[in-house]
């Protein structure tokens, strides 16, 4: 029997396509849970495979560069829109600018689709969207971007997006994949992802390259997401400027369901614009926030 938490994901898989629907789903995969309490031997052992991943990355890129401009373009799949219509909100998430400032926590976006423009705003504990220019004021999809949002945040700025929450990281049982075997940490983070008051992120490390492969989290941030856990995995990536940028991402829902759900590359990046929080704000960017992010061809 599916648990009260499942329903919200299966109950929208009722329907004509309900057959096909269930043929395309996967088998789910349990959350990685720490199996004992760790000794500070180990605690200080985790502490120093995540070092050395942010070094492999560049650092903190609070301490490298003022902002980070990303643009980029993927494909969700008919799946996960037809199970998470509001959080994927594929009609205007295709193609996008992004536009960091991890200094202080200002993140914004600009999604362009076959509707039309979503531009988001996020900062540590505010959201502002815009649909085509008009405010949206409904709580639902305000709350759903704010989980996407500082999600985008964690793929792209990896172990620097951690670095900046003061996570803290208990060593979990390395995991092989494809020849590979990875070191593998499991932290919390308060709060989560979007309006959530916490949630889990379970990262996987090369230990030859020291750089992220994956990152495992839970989504407790959105009503039809609570109970659900997705992964992230890194599998290119690009020098900008002082930082290492993933270029080719790929996601995937592991439980309650297992499917595959977003593919996207990114198109551009640069870094140092030196953009001020009037140049993002609002509607519409301006100054040098602006320009589209630098070619990546």
């Amino acid at each position: 029997m599916a648990s009260a938490r499942n329903h919200c994901w299966t109950r929208l898989l009722y329907g004509p396509a309900i057959a096909l629907a269930l043929a395309a789903t996967g088998c789910s995969t349990p959350f990685p849970k720490a199996t004992q309490n760790p000794s500070p031997q180990a605690q200080a052992g985790a502490q120093a495979i995540f070092d050395r991943c942010l070094a492999a990355h560049g650092g903190d890129f609070r301490t490298h560069a003022k902002d980070l401009n990303l643009s980029m373009e993927g494909e969700w799949s008919a799946m996960i829109q037809r199970i998470q219509p509001i959080v994927t909100d594929a009609a205007f998430r295709v193609t996008a600018q992004e536009r960091f400032r991890p200094a202080d926590q200002l993140y914004t976006v600009e999604w362009q689709g076959p509707a039309g423009t979503k531009k988001v705003v996020r900062t540590s504990d505010a959201i502002e969207v815009y649909y085509n220019g008009v405010r949206e004021t409904d709580d639902k999809k305000r709350r759903a971007t704010a989980m996407t949002a500082d999600a985008f945040q964690l793929f792209h700025l990896g172990p620097s997006f951690l670095q900046l929450r003061g996570a803290k990281f208990t060593r979990l049982e390395d995991a092989r994949e494809k020849g590979v075997t990875y070191q593998r940490l499991l932290t919390k983070i308060s709060p989560g992802f979007g309006f959530s008051p916490a949630d889990d992120v379970v990262v996987w490390i090369d230990p030859k390259t020291h750089r992220l492969f994956r990152v495992h989290m839970t989504l407790n941030g959105f009503e039809t997401t609570q109970g659900a856990h997705v992964d992230t995995t890194f599998l290119e990536y690009r020098q900008v400027g002082p930082v290492l940028v993933p270029v080719l991402l790929d996601e995937r829902v592991r439980g309650p369901i297992g499917i595959h759900a977003h593919r996207w590359h990114m198109t551009g990046a640069d870094v140092d614009r030196g953009w001020t929080a009037g140049d993002v704000n609002g509607s519409t960017w301006s100054g040098t926030a602006a320009a589209p992010a630098q070619s990546l061809n």
